[in-house]
């Protein structure tokens, strides 16, 4: 094997590990609100807090 098949093998891994079969295309909001819920509990609790400890 050569240096230059290596270099091919190896720039044809860093390839594949960039590109995403997965997309579909579709935004996906109900899940990024579903997965920012908890973090907007937290925050709006702790924002209570404050306004509390006036």
């Amino acid at each position: 094997m050569t240096s230059l098949d290596i270099k091919a093998l190896e720039n044809a891994g860093r390839d594949t590990l960039v590109w995403v079969d997965g997309y579909d295309g579709q935004t996906h909001q109900a899940h990024v609100l579903k997965s920012l819920a908890p973090a907007l509990l937290i925050l709006a609790i702790a924002a209570c807090l404050l306004v509390a400890m006036l």
